[in-house]
C-alpha cells in the first residue's frame, strides 16, 4: 500500500501519533498538534502565526521532540505487532514525506531512522 501525497502522508503520521498519545494519556495542545503537521512544502498546510507563536511560548522544543519521538517508536512497534502490512504503510508514508520539507521528518528520523528506509535486494 502506498501513501500518495505529502498531505496524506502527514495526516497518516499525525493520526498515528495522536491516537497513540490519547491511548497513553499524553496531552497535546492545539499548538503542538499544529507543529506535528508543520511544513514548508505541503501545499495543503496553512501557516498560522498565532499557533506558531503559541508553540514557541508554551513548549520547549527539545522536550516536544523527545515526546514525539517516544510516541512514534511506540506507535510503530504497536502497529507492526498488530498488522504485518503496517511496516510498509509507514515506509511508504515516510518516502512520500521525504519529498518535502516537514518538521515531522526530524522526529521520524530520530525515532526510526533506518527502519523506514527502503531496502533493495540485489
Amino acid at each position: 500500500m502506498t501513501v500518495a501525497g505529502q498531505s496524506k502522508a502527514t495526516q497518516f503520521f499525525v493520526e498515528r501519533i495522536l491516537a497513540h498519545a490519547t491511548a497513553r494519556g499524553v496531552p497535546f495542545s492545539a499548538a503542538e498538534r499544529y507543529m506535528l503537521a508543520w511544513s514548508e512544502s505541503d501545499p495543503d498546510f496553512r501557516q498560522d502565526p498565532a499557533l506558531s507563536d503559541a508553540f514557541e511560548a508554551e513548549t520547549n522544543e527539545t522536550r516536544f521532540e523527545e515526546k514525539v519521538v517516544r510516541l512514534i517508536r511506540e506507535a510503530y512497534a504497536a502497529d507492526a505487532r498488530s498488522d504485518p502490512a503496517a511496516r510498509e504503510r509507514w515506509r511508504s508514508a515516510y518516502q512520500t514525506l521525504r519529498e518535502g520539507d516537514h518538521y515531522l521528518l526530524v522526529m521520524l528520523k530520530a525515532a526510526l531512522g533506518w527502519r523506514l528506509r527502503k531496502w533493495f535486494v540485489f
